[in-house]
Order: C-alpha cells, then sequence, then structure tokens
C-alpha cells in the first residue's frame, strides 16, 4: 500500500514502480459514498497472484470524506493503492496526473460510480495479449434504480452511459469506447499525447465532454488498433435524475457542444460563420421529423438530434468569433 498526496513525492517512488504491469487511474470528485462502493469491487476481482498492478485515486479537489474512505480501504487492501491530488479542476487534469503517475505498461481508467465485473482487469489484460492492440473497451451495463422510460431509445445510446458495440471481440472502427471503461498501453500518451484540457467537464469546460472518445478517435486515425472487450464488463448505476427528457435534451446539446470543439470538420467544408452547412441543414431535417413523426419515440429520437445539431452550431460560431 503507498498512499501518496501530492506529485513530488511520486518521483521518490518511481523506481520501486517499475515492475507493476497494469495501473488503473480512478478520478474523482466529492462522491465519498459511491466511491466507497467501487472501491469494494475491486476486493472481488478475480486476478492471479502474479499480477502486478496498483490502483491510483485522482483527489480532484474533492470536500468531503473522499480522503478518508480511500484511507480506510487502503489501509486493508491487498493490492497497491496510491491517492493523489489534482488541484485544477476537470475530468482531463486529472486523467492526466494519473496518466503521470502510472508505473504499469498499460493504464485502465473507470468511474467513481461503478461497480466491476470480477473478471474486469482480467478480461482486459487477456485482449491485450490475444490482439496486441494499442487500446481495449470494455461493455459498459446501465443499472436501473427505476424503471427504464418507455420513450428510451437504447441503441447506442451513451446519455446513459451505456456502451454495448456487439457481443464479439472485434477491432473498433467507429465506436471509440467510453472512458468509464477503457484502457491503452502507456506508450500511446507518449507517442499521441494526453487527454486534452479544453474537453471533459470541469468549471470552465461547462457540460464539455469527449475527452475519451478524441483521445480514442486519436488512436484510431493514426491506424492504432483498439479492441472491444465485451466481457471486460462495468455496472454503471442510472441516475434518476438522468432519466428525464429535459436531461437528455441537455446532455445532446451539450453533446453537439463538445463534437464541434473536439471534430471540428475539414477546412473546405462550406460554412456560414464557422457554421458547416450540413449541421445547418441537420438541424432543419430533424427539426422537421420532430414536429410531423407519428410514433412519439421516433419523434423524441429527432428531437435530441436536433438538440445536437443546434449544440454544434452554437459551439461552431463561438469558435469562429472569438477568432
Amino acid at each position: 500500500m503507498c498512499l501518496l498526496q501530492g506529485h513530488e513525492h511520486l518521483i521518490q517512488t518511481a523506481e520501486q514502480l517499475q515492475v507493476v504491469e497494469i495501473t488503473v487511474v480512478l478520478p474523482t470528485f466529492n462522491r465519498g459514498e459511491s466511491l466507497q462502493t467501487t472501491l469494494d469491487s475491486f476486493s472481488h476481482l478475480t486476478l492471479p497472484p502474479d499480477l502486478a498492478w496498483e490502483l491510483i485515486i485522482v483527489d480532484n479537489n474533492s470536500t468531503d470524506n473522499t480522503p478518508q474512505v480511500v484511507r480506510d480501504f487502503a489501509g486493508g487492501a491487498p493490492f497497491r493503492v496510491r491517492y493523489i491530488f489534482e488541484r485544477q479542476q476537470g475530468r482531463s487534469p486529472a486523467l492526466n496526473a494519473g496518466i503521470a503517475a502510472a508505473a504499469g505498461k498499460i493504464i485502465a481508467f473507470t468511474d467513481d460510480d461503478v461497480t466491476l465485473h470480477p473478471e474486469w482487469l482480467i478480461t482486459v489484460k487477456r485482449t491485450f495479449e490475444r490482439f496486441q492492440c494499442a487500446g481495449v473497451g470494455g461493455r459498459i451495463i446501465p443499472v436501473w434504480q427505476q424503471p427504464q422510460p418507455d420513450w428510451l431509445e437504447m441503441e447506442e445510446q451513451q446519455a446513459i452511459v451505456h456502451y454495448e458495440p456487439g457481443n464479439e471481440p472485434h477491432v473498433l472502427k467507429d465506436h471509440p469506447p467510453m472512458g468509464a471503461n477503457c484502457a491503452y498501453r502507456k506508450n500511446e500518451f507518449m507517442k499521441y499525447g494526453t487527454f486534452r484540457l479544453d474537453l471533459g467537464v470541469s468549471g470552465e469546460n461547462r457540460g464539455i465532454t469527449c475527452e475519451d472518445t478524441e483521445f480514442a478517435t486519436r488512436l484510431l486515425r493514426a491506424g492504432e488498433r483498439i479492441v472491444y472487450a465485451p466481457d471486460a464488463i462495468i455496472y454503471h448505476p442510472v441516475d434518476p435524475r438522468r432519466a428525464t427528457k429535459a436531461y437528455f435534451r441537455k446532455w445532446y446539446y451539450n453533446d453537439g457542444r463538445s463534437m464541434a470543439r473536439a471534430f471540428p470538420p475539414p477546412p473546405d467544408i462550406v460554412r456560414y460563420f464557422g457554421i458547416p452547412r450540413w449541421s445547418l441543414r441537420g438541424v432543419l431535417v430533424n427539426s422537421f421529423k420532430w414536429m410531423f413523426s407519428l410514433n412519439p419515440k421516433r419523434r423524441f429520437h429527432h428531437q435530441l438530434r436536433a438538440y445536437r445539431e443546434a449544440g454544434r452550431i452554437v459551439e461552431s460560431y463561438r469558435q469562429y468569433s472569438v477568432k
């Protein structure tokens, strides 16, 4: 066990940690109660006794009982637990602090409100060995604490943190993994950089996400292989506050903003005041279908797509206006 606070202590212990094979980075912010549940699930992982791995918990300015939760857990953990404090607020700075501190050749990431399947980490390891890939994305299964709304289409639905692109392992092409369940070789961060600070939720990037999908897309566009591992499972609880149409509208709007920032269109695309013409067309088409579709579920589907395009338009214009 190694409880560390501050980057200066990490330098002193770097040589001791070179034998670590896998580092799990777990960023957290003011979620002491759910963090406890997540940490408990780490204790139930099924792992070979000779696997050298570590858990790094990155406290991103928590003001609750997070430090005490980590201390209590680390005191009885049969594996290395490291605590670092990242003062710069935001998911990306927290992730990058974990990457900088990681000793493992493979770095896996998860969230502070999930439960891990006992075979999660060993499946990630075996997938890297089998496919000799740059990254692995695992399955994320939503756990409903209330009845699933009848208006919700689950296919490719990420607003509630859901990722299940099939039941067989395969090389990913156009479904980059989500940050709650992914892993990469550490040298990929040395080759392609870390998570972008202008992406990821923070005080400055209010509502902006896509730091995880942008990094994965960076690798895919460079020709690296990322493999989907359906048996590397985590269970993500669905907050009742997220199971509302109002939340979905806000999420899709912010997703459009995030995509405009993370994936700007090629420079030869026709634009008006920085707004891609196809985005204007998309909001008009989806708005028309939203108003005139007879099926209520499809009507809401198009409403969400219209909100996403509206967010993309707003962010595209904002970037244009500040140049």
